[in-house]
C-alpha cells in the first residue's frame, strides 16, 4: 500500500512540474541567508512557512550540483536534529525528502513530502540551518543558491482517508 501511495505522490508530483513548465523555471530564488544574529532576538515572523494539512515541495536542482545540495539536505537534517527548538523535531517527523529518477526541464528534482505541516513553523532551509549552525550557513546557502534552478510549493488539505 505504502508503495502505491509513494507511485501515486511521485506521479502527482511529476505531473504538477511538467504542467507548471516555465513556471517552475521562473520561480524565485531561495530567500537569502540570514546574518548571524549578534544578540537574541524575538523570534521572527518564518519567511517560508506552509499552509495546507500537508505539502509537497518540488525542488529542481541543476544537474551538475546534486552532490552540493545533498550536503545542504544533509545539514538540514542534522540542524532538525539537533534543535532544541521542540518545532523542529515535529517538523523532522513528518519530513521525507524524495529523489526523482527523472529530470524536469534538464534538472534534478527534489520532492518534500510535509505530513503534517507544523502550522506557524519556519520551512526556510537556510533559516533552519543558522538556527543550530550560524557560523556554516553562509557556506552551506552559497551551494544552495548555485544548485537551486525552481521551487513549486503545493499546500495539500485532507481531503478522503482511505483506510477508514
Amino acid at each position: 500500500m505504502l508503495r502505491g501511495v509513494q507511485l501515486f505522490v511521485s506521479g502527482m508530483v511529476l505531473a504538477g512540474v511538467t504542467f507548471a513548465g516555465a513556471s517552475i523555471a521562473a520561480a524565485q530564488d531561495p530567500a537569502p541567508a540570514p546574518a548571524p544574529a549578534a544578540q537574541p532576538e524575538a523570534p521572527a515572523a518564518p519567511v517560508l512557512p506552509l499552509e495546507g494539512d500537508a505539502a509537497i515541495l518540488t525542488i529542481l536542482i541543476k544537474p551538475d550540483k546534486t552532490a552540493d545540495f545533498e550536503q545542504v539536505l544533509t545539514k538540514l537534517k542534522e540542524s532538525l536534529q539537533k534543535s532544541e527548538n521542540p518545532q523542529r523535531k515535529e517538523q523532522a517527523a513528518g519530513w521525507k525528502v524524495f529523489k526523482s529518477t527523472q529530470m524536469a526541464q534538464g534538472n534534478a528534482v527534489y520532492i518534500f513530502l510535509i505530513d503534517p505541516v507544523v502550522k506557524g513553523a519556519e520551512y526556510d532551509i537556510s533559516r533552519i540551518i543558522n538556527e543550530v549552525f550560524p557560523t556554516e550557513v553562509q557556506a552551506i546557502f552559497e551551494l544552495y543558491k548555485n544548485a537551486f534552478a525552481g521551487r513549486a510549493i503545493s499546500a495539500l488539505n485532507n481531503f478522503l482517508v482511505m483506510s477508514q
